[in-house]
């Protein structure tokens, strides 16, 4: 009967190992050989061994290192503020502010909207004519439009600002359920020893929060490594590579230049980063 139940059990997991292999292992192992060779993607017979070349070209490449500078300073943006505004926002419903059921509702749309429709609202409302120059020009602080998604020092800084706006509600709610699960008695002891609510928010709130805080840092760090959708939106890695990102950079070599190895080297540093991230995130929740 025991062996029975084993091979049932066997049996049911069969579907999902298998689509983990063919969808998610299978891809990676291949990616991985793919940066060790030259190929323009079509031919399979055409594909050619050329050893650790695509790296060095790839590492050599000044679009990619400003690509991947890019990504990093994407990925820190996003991962301070999501979190400042995320604690912030959970503080702001969690305090009995009149309609916070409302108000999560509303903060929480942005992160069912799909990025395309993010970036096609945002490149909208950062147009020249679009709603923040009209707003800078009735209040008399600019005379000219300015071009916020063709300025070399300012296009990085709109994607992020859409990005942040995008999934803090998704943060929000996300520190907000921590709050409910921290002790009440806590801060009825820190009242009575005459704590004040921003000394009781540093001291009781803040390291209580310390597991979704990990959470929320290790889902920021790998979102903001995999962002592609919202940049190819909004700049399409422009003006002059100043937004591009690494995986603009993969998407362009892969699908525009037709050279899948050095595409497959910007994979691997993607994946590379992500499975650090996770690493740390693993290590940091055991201890």
């Amino acid at each position: 009967m025991e062996k029975s139940r084993r091979h049932i059990g066997v049996l049911f997991t069969l579907p999902a190992l298998a689509f983990y292999i063919i969808f998610l292992a299978l891809p990676i192992i291949l990616t991985f050989m793919l940066s060790f060779c030259n190929w323009s993607g079509y031919n399979i017979s055409q594909i050619k061994f050329i050893g650790i070349k695509n790296y060095i070209i790839v590492f050599s490449d000044n679009v990619f290192l400003r690509a991947l500078l890019n990504t990093f300073i994407f990925v820190i943006s996003r991962v301070v503020f999501l979190n400042i505004f995320g604690i912030a926002g959970a503080l702001i419903i969690d305090s009995n502010v009149p309609g916070r059921n409302l108000l999560k509702t509303i903060i929480f749309i942005p992160c069912l909207l799909s990025s395309v429709i993010i970036g096609v609202m945002w490149s909208r409302m950062f147009d020249a004519f679009g709603i923040f120059n009209m707003i800078l020009e009735k209040m008399e602080l600019i005379e000219l439009p300015i071009m916020w998604l063709s300025d070399k020092q300012l296009a990085l800084v709109t994607i992020i600002v859409a990005s942040i706006w995008q999934w803090t509600g998704f943060n929000v709610l996300m520190y907000y359920a921590g709050l409910q699960n921290i002790p009440r008695e806590l801060y009825e002891a820190g009242t009575i020893d005459g704590a004040t609510y921003w000394q009781a928010t540093f001291y009781i709130t803040i390291p209580q929060l310390k597991p979704i805080v990990t959470i929320a840092v290790i889902w920021n760090l790998i979102g903001g490594f995999k962002i592609y959708d919202i940049v190819a939106i909004m700049t399409g890695g422009g003006p002059n590579y100043a937004t591009e990102v690494v995986a603009t950079y993969l998407y362009r070599h892969a699908f525009e230049l037709n050279k899948m190895g050095t595409a497959s080297v910007a994979a691997v540093v993607i994946a590379v980063l992500c499975i650090i991230a996770s690493e740390i995130r693993m290590r940091i929740v055991e201890e």
